[in-house]
């Protein structure tokens, strides 16, 4: 898709997909209730997939390329008393590493074996029930794995209690986590390094899942290009859960203002910014790739550190920045956990390559406000974002021919 952003600023409205963190961690707690939860009919894909998977009986479950649902599921299907099933997905997903989570769950009683490699998808899990207890998880690989272990413990007997080691990475997410349980009338405690939650029962209540505050970083980041641009993102909140929140804080300095509204947040450009030379995205990887391609269309040299496990993810993120950036003329420096941008653009037109990523979609958009740019496989926002073409296409973007 060729993508090219209006001159002047952007005037609208954002109609937001729903948080699907927030609506995938209640997919879990009401189907460990054995309830069912009511959601929007236009749902991120990542969301469906769990939602249709935990309603599945088939003895073999691919989450594709649902990251958040393999890891969920397992800790899940691990307490299904006297079920068996074979849980895999698509060729990435079985390169990316679950082994801290079985460990996790192996050390409490669960039987999980591998089906094919050691430490990765596909697994075979036969449900059984656990007492609970105390388990040792690190910190610093994948909050998922955390937040999956949070989720059936209130399921044990015994109740959990998880203690983390190394450095805590997407500790927001881990919060998210807490805050979903204790919605559900679930007593949770994080301390330090220690989270301790009891036996007991879920509570589902109907409530609305708020807007997703990741994908608001798209518009933050266009708006931020778009001096005297004015967006309403709706369905958002200020004072919400989710760690990428921390978004109107750092776009403050850059010239955007957030002003809660009843809709949602409207927020606006002045144009008068200044750029940080580093950013620590430790607590909130999802928002790397947005400032990455910002601080490429302004010209700006960023340090983006904190990028541990960006190399899990979709696809190799720290990689695959630094390709499609050089590419456009840009000095790129990288290292396990971190990526320096600097230099100008010299390119005339951009070609994106996304690797299957949305997120890389998504946030390569931004450079639009710069040049023309075709991006490859424009259809993997439905992952999390479906309607983001025809939000983009509402604001009035050219798609050249």
């Amino acid at each position: 898709m060729k993508l090219l952003a209006p001159q002047g600023p952007l005037i609208g409205e954002v109609q937001l997909p729903i948080s699907k963190s927030i609506a995938n961690r209640n997919l879990i707690i009401a189907a460990l209730a054995k309830k069912t939860i009511l959601l929007p009919h236009q749902l991120p894909e990542d969301v469906r997939v769990l939602g249709d998977l935990l309603n599945s009986n088939s003895s073999e479950i691919n989450v594709g390329m649902a990251g958040t649902a393999m890891r969920f599921l397992t800790a899940f299907c691990a307490v299904q008393e006297d079920k068996e099933i074979i849980l895999t997905g698509d060729t990435r997903m079985k390169q990316r590493p679950i082994g801290l989570l079985v460990n996790g769950l192996r050390e409490l009683g669960a039987d999980i074996s591998y089906v094919e490699e050691e430490g990765f998808p596909p697994l075979k899990i036969k449900g059984i029930d656990l007492i609970g207890g105390d388990v040792h998880v690190s910190g610093g690989v994948s909050s998922q794995f955390i937040s999956a272990l949070m989720l059936i413990a209130p399921t044990m007997k015994n109740g959990l209690c998880i203690q983390l080691a190394d450095e805590i990475l997407s500790k927001p997410y881990i919060e998210l986590t807490a805050d979903c349980m204790r919605k559900s009338g679930i007593d949770v405690q994080f301390d330090g390094d220690i989270i301790t939650i009891a036996n007991g029962n879920y509570q589902i209540q109907e409530t609305t899942i708020e807007s997703d505050w990741s994908s608001a970083s798209y518009f933050y980041a266009l708006a931020g290009t778009k001096p005297n641009s004015k967006l309403l993102l709706k369905g958002l909140q200020l004072n919400s859960p989710q760690g990428d929140s921390i978004l109107a804080e750092w776009f403050e300095s850059l010239g955007v203002s957030s002003y809660q509204k009843e809709e949602g947040i409207e927020i606006s450009s002045s144009g008068e910014m200044v750029f940080p030379v580093e950013l620590d995205f430790k607590s909130n990887p999802d928002l790397a790739q947005t400032f990455a391609f910002l601080a490429a269309s302004l010209g700006k040299e960023l340090k983006l550190t904190g990028l541990d496990n960006l190399r899990i993810k979709e696809t190799d993120r720290i990689s695959a920045l630094q390709i499609e950036l050089k590419k456009l003329g840009l000095q790129v420096e990288s290292t396990s956990n971190s990526l320096k941008i600097s230099g100008v653009i010299t390119a005339k037109t951009a070609d994106i390559k996304t690797y299957n990523d949305h997120r890389m979609v998504m946030s390569a958009a931004v450079l639009s406000s710069k040049m023309e740019t075709e991006i490859e496989s424009p259809e993997v926002v439905a992952k999390s974002f479906p309607a983001f073409w025809n939000v983009i296409s509402n604001l009035d973007f050219n798609q050249p021919s």
